[in-house]
């Protein structure tokens, strides 16, 4: 099984899956109120709206760095930076479980919708204790348990109509995500010695065509879970068997996305 790697689908990324998470951006941005001048920290930046939106509430003095394994993620967030205008912001790559800054560099960390994929969660967040100030704060948004259950449903009865073509369990979780309830998350940041001052779950319904929703899932997952799938008549089968599952309620369906949201402040 690949790890995970955004490089071959930033594109699809950028113009699928991240403005429909737009809700999710303004919501940490109001939820962390910044004063103006924070050095801050995106871990997992992506193709930068979340950065953005941060830096744009920044004065003189403030500055945000956004970091992220992939290249293309970094290349098209550099790219938006340009045309948002920002000056107060930077981008590069960069490694959320081996940060290369000082301890206590940063006033505020984020990290958005990177957690499920991060290998070692826990070493993710010592890093990110280390990094912060005394008094710093963690904004944290990941993916909810319950999130794309409507693939995952049709995912798992093709598993069960087809004499077990994958492992048991979530289609995400087969390839290394984690997807957290809200009390797992919160239990999770504070074991790692954050103060959790706000907990929340925001979750939306959607109504969409299954061809664009099995596009925006395969933006995120680049179809890695057709890795268990050794024939190309196998992994065709599959991708027809989801379309037509996705589409059984004339070719439209109303789909979750929703993410839960912990606020830790270093003691």
């Amino acid at each position: 099984m690949r790890v995970n790697d955004f490089n071959p689908v930033a594109g699809a990324y950028s113009k699928t899956v991240a403005p429909y998470r737009f809700s999710q951006f303004l919501t940490l941005v109001h939820e962390l109120a910044l004063a103006g001048s924070e050095r801050v920290l995106d871990v997992g930046s992506g193709p930068g709206e979340l950065s953005l939106q941060l830096a744009s509430r920044l004065k003189s003095g403030g500055f945000l760095l956004g970091i992220d394994l992939s290249t293309n993620m970094v290349r098209l967030a550099r790219k938006n930076a340009s045309s948002f205008g920002a000056e107060n912001v930077a981008f590069k790559r960069g490694n959320g479980l081996s940060l290369e800054f000082e301890d206590e560099s940063f006033d505020v960390v984020v990290s958005s919708n990177a957690f499920p994929w991060i290998p070692d969660r826990p070493k993710f967040l010592a890093e990110v204790f280390r990094v912060l100030k005394p008094g710093g704060r963690f904004g944290l948004v990941t993916l909810s348990s319950k999130c794309y259950r409507e693939f995952s449903n049709v995912f798992a009865e093709i598993n069960r109509s087809n004499n077990g073509l994958f492992p048991a369990g979530r289609p995400f979780e087969l390839m290394g995500a984690k997807l957290y309830s809200l009390g797992e998350l919160r239990r999770t940041v504070g074991k790692a010695g954050f103060d959790v001052v706000r907990q929340f779950e925001l979750t939306t319904r959607e109504p969409i065509t299954a061809p664009d929703y099995y596009r925006r899932v395969n933006a995120i997952v680049h179809e890695n879970y057709l890795d268990y799938i050794k024939s190309a008549n196998g992994r065709e089968l599959v991708r027809k068997l989801l379309l037509e599952g996705l589409s059984g309620r004339n070719g439209t369906l109303k789909v979750t996305e929703s993410s839960v949201f912990v606020i830790g402040r270093k003691g």
